[in-house]
C-alpha cells in the first residue's frame, strides 16, 4: 500500500491512543466520569502511560513518514507491533481473570464480568492487528533484513 495510507493509519491510531491515554489520566486525577465508562476507561495510570507511549511512537512515525524521513516507516511498524503486543498481554490478563473466576471463585465473591477487565489496550489492539495483517509481511521482511 502507499505511504499515504500508512501515514493516515499511523496518525489516526496514534491520536486514538494518545486521546485514550489522556482520558485515563483525567480519570486518575479527577475520579470516575460517567461518560467515560462506555469507553472502558479505568483510570489506571500505568495503562495510560503505555497508551501514551504507543500513541507517541505512531504519531512520530506518521510525522516522519509525511516528511519523507527514512525511519518513519520503522516507527509505524514498531507502533503497530507494540499495539498488538500489549493487546495480547491484555487478552492474557482477561483469560487469567476468567480462569480464576471459574475455578477459584469463593463463596460470596462478586461475579466476574468481561466488562470489568476489558481495557482500551484490548480494543485498540484490534485496529493494530488490522494494520499488522495489512503490512505484516513487509514488516517481517524489513525486520529480517535488519
Amino acid at each position: 500500500m502507499s505511504d499515504g495510507t500508512k501515514i493516515i493509519f499511523g496518525a489516526v491510531l496514534g491520536a486514538l491512543y494518545v486521546g485514550t491515554a489522556i482520558l485515563q489520566f483525567i480519570w486518575a486525577i479527577f475520579g470516575p466520569l460517567a461518560d467515560l465508562e462506555v469507553l472502558l476507561i479505568s483510570g489506571d495510570v500505568f495503562s495510560g502511560f503505555v497508551l501514551l507511549v504507543i500513541g507517541a511512537v505512531l504519531l512520530t512515525g506518521a510525522r516522519k513518514l509525511s516528511t519523507d524521513t527514512g525511519e518513519g516507516m520503522s516507527f509505524i511498524y514498531v507502533g503497530i507491533f507494540l499495539s498488538v503486543l500489549f493487546g495480547l498481554v491484555a487478552l492474557c490478563s482477561l483469560g487469567a481473570g476468567a480462569l480464576e473466576a471459574t475455578f477459584f471463585a469463593e463463596e460470596g465473591e462478586e461475579v466476574w464480568s468481561v466488562m470489568d477487565v476489558a481495557t482500551p489496550l484490548l480494543y485498540l489492539a484490534v485496529i493494530g492487528v488490522s494494520g499488522f495483517l495489512a503490512w505484516g509481511r513487509e514488516f517481517l521482511r524489513r525486520f529480517s533484513l535488519a
